[in-house]
């Protein structure tokens, strides 16, 4: 594992966090994209739509920029969920990352730092909902550079959150992540994480709608 330094945000590093949280979010929709060809409605489509076209028509040519056409539409309806998300995040909270982060001391946004450069990030801030008097913090934007995973990077940063949550009274931490990130959820998990739910993301800005899967963790004194 490369040495990895955890540190708060500054402001010389917004460029590099945005650029690393946009690649990360993307990624999702291209993996998205290869799950939707996977599935066997999808399968069909694309191979019954320009075959009965073959048979009609008799054009080769025809047939073939069909399954092009489908292709480009199960792209784009695939990844625009990701894409929406981005450009709205990229404009509100990541768009002044100290005042949304970084002037509430219950609220924080930190960087990891390898080979001095920013690899990693990782923000939380008090939730929203509470939940029988009790108060948990939420962790957002979870992401590591795609040259820089499988180094522990992202537990780390992580842990860091669990910590800083502890420290400032929370009785534990809560966060949301779509279900097809698996990597995601087998680290949540690894660190005690439990799945309170899972729900379809159909806000308005979804052409199809995305299981996302909620984690707590309960924090103790002695935890």
């Amino acid at each position: 594992m490369a040495p990895c330094q955890i540190r708060r945000y500054q402001d010389r590093d917004w460029h590099v966090v945005r650029a690393i949280f946009a690649e990360g979010i993307l990624q999702q929709g291209v993996d998205h994209f290869w799950l939707q060809l996977k599935r066997p409605r999808n399968f069909l489509l694309l191979l019954g739509g320009p075959g009965a076209l073959l048979l009609g028509s008799g054009s080769l040519l025809l047939s073939l920029l069909a399954i092009l056409g489908l292709l480009a539409i199960l792209w784009l309806v695939s990844r625009y969920p990701f894409s929406y998300y981005v450009d709205h995040s990229l404009h509100t909270d990541l768009w002044d990352i100290r005042a949304s982060y970084l002037n509430d001391k219950g609220s924080c946004f930190w960087v990891a730092e390898s080979g001095g450069q920013v690899v990693g990030l990782v923000c939380a801030c008090p939730a929203q909902e509470i939940s029988e008097g009790h108060k948990h913090l939420e962790l957002f934007h979870l992401s590591v550079r795609r040259d820089h995973r499988g180094q522990g990077i992202a537990r780390t940063l992580t842990q860091t959150v669990l910590h800083f949550a502890k420290d400032k009274g929370y009785n534990g931490v809560v966060l949301s992540t779509y279900s097809l990130n698996y990597p995601a959820r087998r680290l949540y998990e690894s660190l005690g994480f439990w799945k309170s739910h899972e729900a379809l993301n159909t806000s308005k800005w979804s052409i199809r709608a995305l299981s996302v899967t909620h984690y707590k963790l309960a924090l103790s004194p002695s935890s």
